[in-house]
Formats: structure tokens, C-alpha cells, sequence
């Protein structure tokens, strides 16, 4: 298998291939069996989302909490005891973003972004979840995100996170990029704006967030 910027194949995929490569190749390739379409396919369904070395020897609720914690990530026990929740606080949000507009915009940022991309009945029909640092919106940037179906959660917000698939607590949801430790018990997570920004910029909105006075305002470009 070839990498990304070489020449490649039907026979001969990438290494590494983006959602965006993939819904493109999964186009092409949709007519016949080949290892290329095989490959965008396995990206577009999640099945080649890297997911943490020992995600298949984790059984229990407990053995999942234990494991966000150690990526730094504020987590409970579900109040029935048979799941695992994030616990949004100062340092830690959740971006509810529609699907089609979340698989876009992870294109478009270039850092790993964790994203559950599930719709479970915890997080709204078809909206991926997309973990960030938390950051103070303005009312008129939390409006501009509303008007796009984009939720930030708030501190003290819950979003059950997937247990699976080593357990047969949850069923096999699955991380579309599995949340990453940037050191040992501090998550690696993105700022708010390098997630909301690119939405913006996705749907061809002339406005951007920006810090301003300890908050995220809406600016209009010129």
C-alpha cells in the first residue's frame, strides 16, 4: 500500500486516506471490487478509526472509565452503572455538529479532532459529536452555531461516550478519531474556534468567532 502522495491503484491504496478522499474514491470505485473502494469504504463506516491499544481487552464500565480518565477526559459512571459519561466542565466541550457538515469540516482541520460519530439517542439524529477545549460563547456566536443545528454543550452537560467494543455493555458505537492524550493524563483537544471556525468557513459564511474580553465573539470579515 502506498502513501497518500504517491501514485496508487485500485490495487494499491494510501496508507492514509481523509473522509473526503474516501467519499470521492467510494464514488469512483462503486461499480467494481478493488482494494481502493474496499478502503474508502472501511474509512466512511468507521471500521479503520485507530482506536487505543487496549480498547479490546476493556470489559467493563469501570475498565472504560478508567481509560478516559487516564487520556485526561472529565468522565462519570452513568447513574445505572453500565456506561460511561463525559462530564463537560471548564476545560472540556462537546460540539453537537450534523453529520454531513462534521465529516466536512474534520476534513478541513488539521488537527485530530476526537469525533463520536454515532447517533445513538444521546446525541441528537444524525449529529457527530466533536470534543474540543471548552471556551466562553457570546450570545450572538452561540445564535450564529444555532442557526447552523451546531450545539456547544455547557459545563455540567452530559454526553454518554461508547463502551465498546470490548464490552457487551453498549453496542458497537464507534469514535470516528478516538480521543488522544497529548501527555499522560492530559487530553489532546483542539480550541473551540478550530472546530467552529472552519463550519463557518464550510457553509460560506462571511463571519468567524473570535477571543474577545475572555469570550468567543462573532466577527465579520471585510
Amino acid at each position: 500500500m502506498g502513501l497518500e502522495n504517491e501514485e496508487f491503484d485500485c490495487d494499491s491504496p494510501p496508507l492514509a486516506l481523509s473522509p473526503d478522499d474516501a467519499r470521492r474514491y467510494r464514488l469512483e470505485h462503486r461499480h467494481h471490487d478493488c482494494r481502493l473502494g474496499a478502503a474508502a469504504h472501511e474509512v466512511l463506516n468507521g471500521s479503520r478509526a485507530d482506536p487505543w491499544p487496549e480498547a479490546s481487552r476493556l470489559r467493563t464500565a469501570q475498565d472504560w472509565l478508567r481509560a478516559y480518565q487516564d487520556r485526561g477526559l472529565p468522565t462519570e459512571i452513568t447513574a445505572d452503572g453500565a456506561g460511561v459519561e463525559l462530564v463537560c466542565d471548564d476545560t472540556v466541550t462537546a460540539l453537537l455538529i450534523p453529520a454531513g457538515l462534521a465529516a466536512a469540516t474534520y476534513d478541513r482541520t488539521a488537527p485530530a479532532v476526537p469525533t463520536l460519530a454515532t447517533a445513538p439517542p444521546y446525541v441528537p439524529l444524525h449529529r457527530w459529536a466533536m470534543l474540543t477545549r471548552a471556551a466562553a460563547l457570546s450570545d450572538d456566536a452561540t445564535g450564529v452555531l444555532a442557526d447552523l443545528h451546531v450545539t456547544a454543550l455547557m459545563p455540567g452537560d452530559r454526553l454518554q461516550l461508547p463502551t465498546g467494543p470490548g464490552t457487551c455493555v453498549d453496542p458497537p458505537h464507534y469514535w470516528y478519531e478516538w480521543p488522544r492524550q497529548s501527555h499522560p493524563g492530559k487530553p489532546y483537544l483542539v480550541q473551540l474556534l478550530q472546530v467552529a471556525n472552519p463550519i463557518l468557513a464550510g457553509v460560506g459564511s462571511k463571519r468567524y468567532l473570535a477571543p474577545t474580553g475572555g469570550r468567543l465573539e462573532v466577527v465579520t470579515r471585510r
